[in-house]
């Protein structure tokens, strides 16, 4: 029998080629869309199961029929972003009213439901850290109620919104687009924060999974060129492509681009007419890492977005 010193070995080499091999961009035209006991239709990008190796996180879009709500359930962190539409969620009994561009963040196992009072369709972009929650025995989900039809009765005693933190203990829970915050970064056309990196901008205290912020990257530009640990990237408008270890990878709007775990350089560019706007998703894990070995540092070539000429 094989010592386990060596077969550490060979997985390490092994992990080294899954890295290498793996996909870059899930494309939101291929998307293989399921029903769930949680919602009416969804599907998983980037995640172990669709091939990516990440690390421990997941990437899913989920839709919300005109005139329905998902299941209510608790679990690990959530971190979701509404793409177009009207409703509301019911986190822990207290009510966030959501539309185009709002965000939330679910604390760790709290109940959360979320309903479509508009005449169109939800669809939501949700980051989860499941797959490590369930390594380390600790990604209990409990299903409450499924996803079906409003119940106008239900509708009318849903309470008012009181709040866009919680009052457990005052963190944030919801954003909306028109509270999105600017900065003075040049690394990007544009950066918008939103949960900010780690997590802890504008009142959220997100740990295990976050939307740190929105990219725009203008016309024939480049973001600067940078390595990191872990991050997701969801095409909210535009296309482009990205350069990821040296290999090109095209996408364009409902894509997903995944920059994989370690220290795999990596660069944005838009060779359009128009702006790309990118949604970022980052995930708890990659600050471990960072704090725990000096290799995982932010490595800067050119700090500044600039023209695809330049």
């Amino acid at each position: 029998m094989q010592d386990f010193y060596s077969a550490w070995l060979e997985r390490s080499e092994s992990l080294e080629k899954t890295v290498s091999e793996a996909p870059r961009v899930a494309k939101g035209k291929n998307l293989n869309w399921v029903r769930t006991r949680q919602d009416s239709k969804a599907a998983l990008m980037i995640a172990p199961e669709t091939g990516f190796s990440t690390g421990g996180s997941l990437l899913m879009k989920a839709e919300i029929p005109a005139g329905w709500h998902t299941g209510k359930h608790l679990h690990g962190e959530e971190a979701i972003y509404i793409e177009r539409g009207d409703g509301f969620m019911v986190l822990d009994d207290k009510r966030y009213n959501f539309h185009r561009g709002t965000i939330f963040h679910i604390p760790y196992r709290s109940s959360h439901q979320l309903f479509n009072t508009g005449k169109e369709p939800v669809p939501y972009i949700s980051g989860l850290a499941w797959p490590l929650e369930a390594f380390l025995y600790m990604g209990r989900i409990e299903q409450i109620e499924d996803a079906g039809a409003n119940d106008a009765a239900v509708l009318a005693k849903a309470p008012p919104e009181e709040s866009q933190y919680w009052p457990a203990d005052g963190r944030r829970i919801s954003m909306h687009e028109e509270q999105f915050e600017r900065s003075a970064e040049t690394k990007h056309g544009a950066t918008y924060f939103l949960m900010g990196r780690s997590g802890k901008q504008n009142g959220f205290k997100a740990t295990a999974a976050a939307i740190s912020s929105i990219f725009v990257d203008l016309p024939h530009s480049k973001s600067h060129s940078h390595a990191h640990p872990e991050a997701y990237l969801y095409a909210l408008q535009g296309s482009g492509y990205s350069e990821i270890g040296g290999k090109r990878h095209e996408w364009e709007q409902g894509d997903a681009v995944h920059v994989p775990p370690g220290m795999m350089h990596h660069q944005h560019f838009n060779p359009n007419d128009v702006d790309m706007k990118e949604l970022r998703f980052e995930f708890g894990i990659r600050y471990w890492f960072v704090d725990q070995w000096k290799g995982y540092t932010t490595i800067d070539r050119h700090m500044k977005a600039t023209h695809m000429d330049d």
